[in-house]
């Protein structure tokens, strides 16, 4: 089945954010509520519309996908016949309300429309009693979480008599067109994300509390070092909301077998009490006073500077997670052990909901990944920790451990085995041409190339990009058809060694260093630029700096839609320096404008690179001119890397013609003294610094080409070299020093 349209029930805040992410992924969509005005109709629904087209801060990635949304009610436009392929029903939690909602659908909905509700605490079965027959083969739970455009986890939870047929249309629809990550659950209580991941915060709460173990200093020893969000568990709280996990927690002591593993936590109960239900409150287990961050403390009931935790097992962890895992086994102190119980519940609790809640366990490690980033999963984590030696001392502290697990002898993944439905890349490779700390370069499917950038933070170093330079030699003269250049990881690549940029501006050699540096970065990305054979760039997340550069110079793109470009070297001192200033230059310069607006263009990329602005998805990207219509955008970020090789085969066999060396007419003294005038004026206003004029003067030197006259011919290489000496003089000044150490020290930009 082939989803095309859909109809939203539902304006709220839920319901606007499912509907925005339907009409992103390109459904024509509209969006029903209530009618609370006779003389205004669709005054609800009209609120989300408008909330969801805002044109300051939209949630569709292109306001001319708006047409593609409307908006009515439930009396006028469930009436007569409905040609929607899909219904999603966010409407409030309440029974007889969605039982309401429901009886009108199935009077107008055509014969093979699904029908899918997005309750998180409602059993689906309660929700279903209004179907009959051929209609409960349709129903299903489909559970987003919050927010649906971030958050990768669907729950698709069937009723015993959802026809299989539905329940794989909807993964489809859910993966395919919308990139989601798909787990099908059970019926139960909090299906399996929110049951596991409530179950661990509630156990967590409680023993801190019998142990005396403060609120800080819990979330210390529960986030990043157990691989869990950094946040911490109170933070986590605080940040979903504290009612919502007492809600759930007392809902869960309601149910027969389940009250052991949910234990009251006076502390929560304490603050919810009193309104205070995290970040919406702007209170919680935590309150920001100016700039700090202050913590309830249970014994003053009242909010205190927080303490540094001085537990002795925090200094042993780093970011290998299987090393941490293996400190946590071996602790003995009331930290450690708190933790290693931590691990154990989870462990326990996770392998007793195998098939209770989710048929496979990897299913659980998804719900915990994708719907609480996690790391890694429980299933997972045990693996880090080792199998046997877990499962041996689990018995011993709890006894008997559900029998599945009795009987296991083995581990619970496979060497390089992943949580993820898409082939991984590794089994793509036929043969490995070299391994180097900076990249991989590999044969796929036996005549493409896969260049991998696997630097320490997938920085774009000097290695690299004589690597990339290897590469690109090694295709054009061999009989490969094309290359793939990609990055592991939530971020693409945030930018070039500021460490090093550092360190030469206080040796005192900057040019000696840094220069031929930005040498080989030029040539790097002008070859791959100008490649006899296609090149393409699969990009996710932030790629930022020379992240950006590199994209900017792939001959073809293959983004995920949340992959956020800019280049930000302003924000400490510098400039662009790997030709992404030339490349900005030369996409403008070389276009036939219309009204001749080249100078206006020109204002606004100095604009965007002089404040470091990033783009918030890949469509703002287009509209940045950081990519270009000829590139492909994606919704489902793991398939990038598949998606690129397709794009790079196509092309390879499309008598692909190489992107011409060419020069154009430079905007010359004109633009320069535009640019003077108006950082003039921003100055004076206050709104920049000296140093922020001194950069910014310096890129539109760059992208004027120079003190140049208006109408003189100039070339890309031209351009770069204005590049390189702008970066070094930028860089050996005393406030772009301050700017670099400020940013390595605190991880924030520093204005001076």
């Amino acid at each position: 089945m082939t989803i095309r349209k859909a109809t939203v029930l539902g304006g709220g805040v839920m319901g606007s954010q499912i509907a925005a992410l339907l009409v992103n992924a390109g459904l024509k969509v509209k969006i029903l509520d209530i009618v609370i005005d006779e003389k205004d109709p669709n005054k609800i629904s009209r609120k989300s519309y408008e909330m969801i087209t805002d044109k300051k801060r939209p949630h569709l990635f292109d306001l001319n996908f708006a047409p593609n949304l409307t908006y009515g009610n439930f009396e006028e436009d469930l009436q007569g016949e409905n040609d929607s392929d899909i219904f999603i029903e966010a409407v409030k939690e309440e029974l007889d309300i969605k039982h309401n909602v429901w009886n009108k659908v199935k009077a107008v909905a055509k014969d093979n429309a699904l029908f899918a509700t997005n309750t998180s605490g409602i059993p689906i079965e309660y929700i279903a009693k209004v179907f009959d027959g051929e209609e409960r083969k349709r129903f299903f739970g489909m559970h987003f979480f919050n927010p649906p455009r971030i958050m990768k986890l669907v729950e698709i939870i069937p009723l015993k008599d959802t026809a299989e047929e539905s329940v794989k249309a909807a993964q489809t629809f859910a993966e395919e067109k919308l990139g989601k990550g798909v787990i099908v659950a059970n019926d139960v209580p909090g299906f399996v994300a929110n049951r596991v991941g409530t179950q661990t915060m509630n156990d967590i709460m409680a023993r801190a509390e019998e142990q005396g173990i403060s609120i800080s200093d819990t979330d210390a020893l529960t986030g990043r070092a157990i691989g869990r969000p950094g946040t911490g568990t109170y933070g986590l709280s605080d940040l979903v909301g504290i009612d919502i996990a007492v809600t759930v927690t007392k809902g869960m002591q309601q149910v027969p077998g389940e009250e052991k593993f949910f234990s009251s936590t006076k502390i929560a109960e304490k603050l919810v009490e009193a309104g205070a239900l995290g970040r919406k409150t702007k209170q919680g287990f935590y309150k920001k006073v100016k700039n700090k961050i202050l913590v309830f403390d249970p014994k003053t009931n009242d909010y205190v500077e927080q303490e540094k935790p001085m537990y002795p097992v925090l200094a042993k962890f780093g970011k290998d997670l299987k090393a941490n895992m293996d400190v946590i086994f071996n602790a003995d102190d009331e930290a450690g052990l708190f933790m290693w119980e931590t691990m154990r519940n989870n462990f326990y609790y996770s392998a007793l909901n195998v098939p209770k809640a989710a048929a496979d366990y990897k299913d659980i490690d998804r719900a915990l990944v994708w719907g609480f980033n996690w790391k890694k999963g429980p299933f997972q984590l045990w693996d880090m920790m080792g199998f046997e030696r877990v499962k041996d001392r689990m018995k011993k502290e709890l006894g008997a451990l559900p029998e599945w697990i009795e009987n296991r002898t083995e581990g619970f993944y496979a060497e390089g085995e992943t949580i993820e439905r898409v082939t991984p890349v590794s089994e793509l490779i036929e043969s490995e041409i070299w391994d180097r700390e900076d990249s991989s370069l590999s044969v796929v499917h036996s005549d493409q190339l896969l260049l991998k950038l696997q630097s320490g933070n997938n920085i774009i170093s000097d290695g690299f990009a004589k690597d990339l330079i290897e590469a690109v030699d090694l295709l054009e003269a061999e009989g490969f058809s094309s290359m793939v250049l990609y990055a592991d990881g939530r971020n693409f690549s945030v930018g070039a060694n500021l460490y090093m940029m550092k360190k030469a501006h206080e040796m005192k050699k900057v040019d000696e260093l840094v220069g031929p540096a930005i040498d080989t970065l030029h040539e790097s990305f002008s070859r791959m630029k100008y490649s006899l054979k296609p090149i393409v760039t699969a990009v996710q997340g932030r790629a930022l700096g020379g992240g950006c550069e590199l994209v900017l110079h792939s001959p073809f793109v293959v983004a995920a839609s949340e992959t956020y470009i800019g280049m930000v070297e302003a924000g400490v001192g510098l400039l662009p320096s790997g030709g992404g200033l030339a490349e900005m230059s030369d996409r403008i310069l070389s276009t036939n404008h219309k009204h001749d607006d080249k100078q206006q263009s020109m204002t606004e990329v100095l604009t965007n690179i002089g404040m470091a602005k990033v783009t918030t998805n890949a469509y703002e990207a287009k509209r940045y001119g950081y990519l270009r219509d000829t590139d492909s955008i994606i919704l489902n970020v793991e398939k990038r890397v598949e998606a690129a090789l397709n794009k790079a085969r196509l092309e390879s066999e499309m008598n692909y013609i190489p992107k011409p060396k060419g020069k154009y007419i430079a905007l010359g003294k004109d633009f320069k003294a535009l640019a003077e005038g108006m950082l003039d004026a921003q100055r004076l206003g206050n709104f920049i610094s000296d140093h922020d004029y001194e950069i910014t003067l310096k890129i539109a030197e760059v992208l004027s080409g120079g003190d140049v006259p208006r109408n003189t011919y100039v070339n890309q290489r031209y351009l770069q070299k204005l590049e390189r000496e702008r970066f070094l003089a930028l860089l050996n000044t005393e406030k772009t020093y301050e700017r670099i150490s400020h940013m390595l020290e605190t991880g924030k930009p520093l204005r001076n």
